[in-house]
């Protein structure tokens, strides 16, 4: 079976409550990091803002295409240096299916080529054992004007 790997560092992580409404079961759940500055939105949740260098691919309308084609990036390209905070979150692994990602989008506000305040893209995150790998990610590039940068690395 295929699988394919999601970084959740807010509502969405397994101990918070928002997690079972919103998220199928995932295959495994690790501790993971990724390099990023994290916000609260005025409406109280996070959002982890990246470089645009530390993405691999915006999500499309083709889970499955985009993930296949980010595979295929990451063994021809060495993950950039990732050097800033460290942001404590978990990986979720799932079946490569089409709709694994649904709730989820859905929960998060975003549509495939729709501007919103998350954007799924495929990241360079490290693992429990700090191997650099990719994951998909709910991210964004420029934080809203009313967010608020937060010193800590865990939400």
């Amino acid at each position: 079976m295929s699988t394919h790997y999601l970084f959740t560092y807010g509502t969405l992580k397994s101990d918070q409550p928002e997690h079972a409404q919103h998220c199928l079961p995932p295959l495994s759940i690790t501790p993971a990091l990724a390099c990023g500055d994290l916000w609260r939105l005025r409406e109280g949740y996070p959002i982890l803002q990246v470089e645009p260098e530390l993405a691999l691919l915006d999500a499309s309308k083709d889970l499955l295409a985009d993930w296949l084609a980010a595979l295929e990036t990451e063994s021809k390209v060495t993950p950039p240096e990732l050097d800033g905070k460290w942001i404590e979150g978990q990986l979720f692994e799932f079946p490569l299916e089409a709709d694994s990602l649904k709730k989820m989008d859905a929960w998060e506000n975003f549509i495939p080529g729709v501007k919103s305040v998350y954007q799924r893209r495929i990241i360079w995150v490290k693992d429990s054992d700090g191997t650099d790998r990719i994951a998909w990610a709910y991210v964004c590039y420029s934080p809203p004007n009313w967010a608020t940068l937060l010193d800590e690395t865990s939400w």
